[in-house]
């Protein structure tokens, strides 16, 4: 970390400062925290009880919604709680004549601007209410060449102005979007689908090889009784049941992706 007297020397005088809102991501957390907590429980009381008891069409997508909230909260609570953590109390950016300071109240690191190596800003900001409150609205990755990356999210004061300061300063540095992964991905997106839609088949085909069954049992006294033997166990059944889900929503993920690139790729 470098003092204040070393950041003026070697960085130049502050041309703009970029407080970043960290209490805003800590409340973002706990906000999402208390609603995964509940939803969570429910959703896990809802699939206990559904596999000992044959649930409606009706409730048991109520319990996939219920759990794909608390799931969706968790995953918000997780990352809000990661920036903040990140960042640091007190985060903030400032650019100044030859470089870029980043710090908090634990200490400053700074760059001069020919340290830059890339600027990946993406090509599909989302101005919504909800990207804006957890600072998805804008996104901006500093890579540095000692390994260092910086992330600018929407949670900083003027983001897009310091990401302008920082093109402006680093004519150099490479520019990327974000997406370039997905020419390198290209059909693997394809493979991938693939590869979900062989384990629903299998999934499927292992039920349909696993009928419940009725066995006859004769009892002490002699006389006899038909048992229901279930071909697959409540535990596999929810098991199953997530898989399918699960691979269901890759496949669909894996098309999309393919989808997207090509069309991006003719644009």
């Amino acid at each position: 970390m470098i003092d204040e007297a070393d950041m003026a020397d070697r960085f130049g005088a502050v041309v703009s400062r970029h407080p970043v809102a960290v209490g805003t991501r800590r409340r973002n957390a706990a906000w999402a925290l208390a609603a995964a907590v509940p939803t969570g429980w429910l959703g896990l009381w809802g699939l206990s009880t559904a596999g000992s008891s044959s649930g409606s069409a009706g409730g048991n997508k109520a319990i996939g919604v219920v759990t794909g909230l608390a799931l969706v909260a968790l995953y918000v609570a997780v990352t809000q709680t990661l920036r903040a953590l990140r960042g640091g109390p007190g985060e903030y950016f400032e650019v100044r004549e030859r470089g870029l300071v980043h710090g908090s109240r634990r200490g400053a690191d700074g760059w001069t601007w020919d340290r830059v190596v890339s600027i990946t800003i993406p090509s599909d900001p989302k101005p919504n209410a909800i990207a804006q409150r957890l600072g998805n609205d804008y996104r901006c990755t500093l890579a540095l060449d000692d390994g260092t990356r910086l992330r600018i999210d929407g949670h900083a004061t003027g983001p897009v102005e310091l990401a302008r300061a920082v093109l402006r300063n680093c004519p150099d540095a490479v520019r990327l979007a974000g997406d370039e992964w997905q020419r390198r991905a290209s059909g693997w997106f394809l493979a991938g689908a693939a590869a979900f839609l062989a384990t629903v088949i299998a999934i499927v085909t292992y039920i349909a090889d696993h009928p419940d069954t009725t066995r006859r049992v004769t009892e002490a006294n002699g006389s006899t009784s038909l048992q229901d033997v279930p071909g697959i166990s409540d535990g596999m059944v929810m098991a199953f049941a997530l898989g399918l889900a699960v691979c269901a929503v890759g496949a669909l993920t894996c098309v999309l992706l393919f989808v997207r690139y090509r069309w991006y790729r003719r644009r």
